[in-house]
């Protein structure tokens, strides 16, 4: 086990049962098709919030087999609904040959994850800074664009848009992080008042609607209407300055 890895098994808590079981059930589906499985995003990196966050996992096969597909979805159901656990399925080519397409996701899955089966498949990657900012871009826009929907859905309804941001809230720092790597900061804080607070540092805008926002995630009641404001704003402004780089 790498050094990387020994540090993140530290986070595991006893009750976290699934990720002993979660492999054997992987493999009485998938046999010697299955390549990999890695744990990624807020398990590992931290900022999991219980019952709201979900758990990532990364699977990689050999070869797509849609009945391996269907076995897996009946023995590992339960498991799955139990933990809020989000299966990612790639091929080993498919997983490669996507990375100028996710290069944000997969730039945070390659600086931290936990192998529970196999290798890290994130060491083949090839990654590039110029896709990196594309990605950025147009993920800010498609934020834009998703809290503009909750607005119109909410109609104003604060207990409904206060759930709504909670759930849309939690691919904010993915972009954060992305940002942070554009401007080659190292290291990458886990911590989500850390990366405002570098994000604020870096690119000297005004992250405090982000920071209510996150405040909000943790069970914080707050105004959740001139926040969603403040937020479209905050985005706007990202914005602006992604496209002015000249990566």
């Amino acid at each position: 086990m790498t050094e990387k890895n020994d540090r993140l098994r530290k986070t595991d808590s006893g009750k976290d049962t699934f990720i002993q079981s979660f492999p054997d059930l992987l493999k009485s589906s998938f046999g010697e098709n299955l390549l990999s499985v890695m744990l990624y995003g807020s398990y590992v990196r931290g900022g999991f919030v219980k019952k709201v966050s979900d758990i990532n996992v990364l699977i990689i096969v050999q070869e797509p087999d849609p009945a391996q597909l269907e076995a897996f979805g009946r023995s590992a159901r339960r498991i799955m609904r139990r933990n809020r656990i989000t299966p990612l399925i790639l091929t080993r080519q498919e997983f490669n040959n996507s990375a100028d397409v996710f290069p944000m996701e997969y730039f945070d899955i390659r600086d931290r994850n936990r192998v529970i089966h196999g290798v890290d498949e994130t060491e083949s990657l090839s990654l590039t800074i110029k896709n990196l900012r594309h990605q950025i871009e147009d993920r800010l826009r498609g934020e834009i664009a998703s809290l503009r929907q909750l607005l119109i859905v909410a109609r104003g309804r604060k207990r409904v848009l206060r759930q709504y941001l909670k759930l849309w809230a939690g691919s904010l720092n993915t972009v954060f992080r992305g940002l942070l790597r554009l401007k080659r900061t190292e290291p990458i804080p886990a911590d989500h008042g850390d990366i405002l607070a570098k994000i604020k540092q870096t690119f000297d805008i005004d992250t405090s609607p982000f920071n209510k926002l996150n405040r909000m995630r943790g069970g914080q009641k707050l105004e959740p209407v001139p926040l969603s404001h403040a937020l479209l704003q905050g985005l706007g402004e990202l914005i602006r300055i992604v496209d002015k780089m000249n990566l």
